[in-house]
């Protein structure tokens, strides 16, 4: 007889769980409508006619994503899924799900990209929608022109802190002209239901919400790989809890050289600036890359080691910069040829830079290997 109220108990418990817990028919139908809704959203931003499509001459409407954001909080956890697909919004996401930015190419500012940003976030049970760039939501009372240019953000980085919360900290990039662009590192954390500015970089004793950098863009993209040193700028070694902070010359060119920066769970203090976690250590001396590549079977790495000395690095391509190289060679640049030339005994290594990098292996003055750079979409 005892086990009846155990029985009627635990069919209590499982009744209002049910009752608590929304059907999957109706998280279902709920989908096929936010869908639906995204797909005529996508439909209407295109202009109707000849004129309409004059005058909307910066691209399509992002008026109905704006509308829908702020109104709708459903929103928040929305994939968006054809939107991404058709290169109408990029959407970054923190890993704890809690902050959520929007961005697009308004078309406007000519080689100065003025993006859009919608930003949401959720504090408790409470999500908010504004549409600002974080520029101007973490620093009212900073220095802005009138009009408020945006970023364009796809990754946000979060950081378990030692007090229990979450830092957040994003990859904002914003292009100043067809061949200059800035980089940046912006933390930010969720505190008394308000995003707001994050000072957790220290440096010299000095406190900053924000780290990065102005730079070219043409000498970098040429020098690591054809883009793909774009994924080197901001990096963290899990192991060692170090970020690394690409750095500029005098000229403002990338150098891949770092600031690191150390995470103690509460602060990112800067330790040092030198040669990236992801290079064999024998080759971290260096005053500056010179050119990266990878060919059919080869990666190639050369170092600018003192302003006249340049030095040869090469590893197969299934291999990475960490691994032993397979051959190091010291040599110089010949400037009138826009080449590198690197011997050992009877060899001599040629590399050649044009629109894309060759290298030339030559025995005794005879070519026995000639390679191209290859290159992936980055």
């Amino acid at each position: 007889m005892r086990a009846y109220p155990l029985l009627y108990l635990s069919l209590f418990s499982f009744v209002t769980i049910l009752a608590c817990k929304p059907p999957r028919t109706t998280q279902a139908k709920k989908m096929k409508e936010m869908e639906k809704k995204e797909l005529k959203m996508l439909e209407d931003s295109q202009p109707k006619s000849e004129e309409e499509a004059i005058e909307n001459y910066f691209g399509p409407s992002h008026d109905g994503l704006i509308n829908w954001v702020l109104t709708d909080t459903a929103t928040f956890s929305y994939p968006f899924t054809r939107s991404i697909e058709k290169e109408y919004v990029t959407i970054a996401t923190s890993d704890d799900k809690c902050l959520r930015i929007y961005s697009w190419n308004t078309g406007e500012g000519g080689t100065m990209i003025c993006w859009g940003n919608l930003i949401q976030y959720r504090n408790g049970k409470e999500i908010k929608a504004v549409r600002q760039s974080l520029d101007m939501l973490l620093h009212p009372d900073g220095e802005h022109d009138e009009m408020d240019y945006g970023s364009y953000i796809d990754t946000i980085y979060t950081y378990p802190c030692t007090d229990g919360s979450n830092l957040y900290m994003v990859d904002d990039y914003f292009r100043i002209s067809g061949n200059y662009s800035a980089n940046s590192l912006v933390a930010m954390r969720i505190k008394d239901g308000k995003l707001v500015s994050a000072p957790c970089f220290v440096r010299h004793g000095k406190r900053t919400d924000t780290v990065g950098f102005e730079h070219t863009i043409a000498d970098w993209y040429f020098l690591a790989n054809m883009g793909e040193g774009w994924d080197w700028l901001f990096r963290y070694d899990e192991e060692t809890q170090n970020l690394y902070i690409a750095t500029t010359d005098s000229m403002n060119s990338i150098t891949d050289r770092y600031d690191i920066y150390h995470f103690n769970g509460t602060d990112f203090v800067y330790q040092k600036t030198g040669a990236p976690f992801w290079l064999n250590p024998q080759l971290q001396d260096y005053k500056r890359l010179e050119l990266f590549f990878k060919t059919k079977d080869y990666m190639i790495r050369i170092d600018n080691l003192d302003g006249e000395t340049m030095r040869y690095a090469s590893w197969k391509r299934s291999q990475q910069m960490s691994d032993t190289p397979e051959l190091v060679l010291t040599g110089s640049f010949v400037e009138k040829d826009n080449t590198f030339l690197f011997s050992k005994g009877s060899y001599q290594y040629v590399v050649t830079m044009d629109h894309k990098a060759t290298l030339k292996v030559q025995h005794n003055g005879k070519t026995i290997l000639q390679q191209t750079q290859e290159t992936k979409e980055f």
